[in-house]
This record gives C-alpha cells, structure tokens and sequence, in this order.
C-alpha cells in the first residue's frame, strides 16, 4: 500500500498517540469547567443561606413572628450554608478522583452526590414554602 503523498510520511502511532493526548486534554478541561461549576453552586448556597438567616432579622419589627424549630430562618440558612460547604468540599473530591480517572483511562459518571444535594436543596425548599404558609 503506497502512501498518497510520500513527501510527508505519516506516522500512525504518533498520530493516534496525538488524538489521545487531545482527548485527555478536553476531559481534563471539561473536568476543570465541572469543578468550577460545582465551586459556585456552593457559593451560591452559601449566600443563600445567608440571605435566609439574615431575613429573620429584618421580619423581627413590625413583621411576623419569629419562632423556633427548624423552619427558624436561621437554622434554615445555617443548613444551606452547611450544604453550600459540603458542595465545595464534594467538589474538590470528585474533581481529584476524576482527574485520576481520566489519567487512568477507567471514568465511571457518579450520579449519588447529584441527587442527595437536589433532595436536600428540594427539602429545604418545601420547608421555606411550608413556613410560609404557616406563620
């Protein structure tokens, strides 16, 4: 089998070798991109749970009661702070146990952590809906 242009020969092993390189390379990235998209979900929950705690302050005037329990604002808002640090936490553990995945060419997609952080976040969500219609 003669090569069509046999000026320039072509290598097949560095060839494959380099679209190997390239597709690490991306999975790497998309991993970094993924990270830093986990990075601001904690974030966010954070400031959420700021906001929430800090709104019991701001309804202590003329505004409904404030009561305890767990639908209190506060403890709300320290539980999504808690699971924004969690998120973050998570983050960094899925980001490493990726990274070596993809070095050792055996990815396996997690899906348990993406659904315990949406049933929580869900949860809290009714309970604020919840107190809401209560108090």
């Amino acid at each position: 089998m003669s090569d069509p242009n046999p000026s320039m020969p072509v290598d097949q092993s560095s060839a494959n070798k380099l679209k190997h390189d390239t597709a690490q390379v991306n999975a790497h990235l998309a991993n970094e991109r993924t990270f830093l998209a986990w990075i601001r979900t904690g974030v966010s929950m954070m400031g959420f749970g700021v906001l929430i705690a800090k709104l019991r302050y701001m309804g202590a005037g003329d505004g409904p009661k404030i009561h305890d329990g767990l639908s209190n604002a506060s403890n709300i808002g320290v539980l999504f702070a808690m699971i924004g640090i969690a998120t973050i936490v998570m983050s960094i553990v899925f980001f490493l146990t990726t990274q070596r995945q993809i070095r050792n060419n055996d990815y396996s997609a997690g899906k348990r952590f993406v659904l315990i952080l949406a049933l929580l976040s869900g949860v809290l969500g009714l309970i604020i809906l919840w107190d809401l219609q209560t108090h």
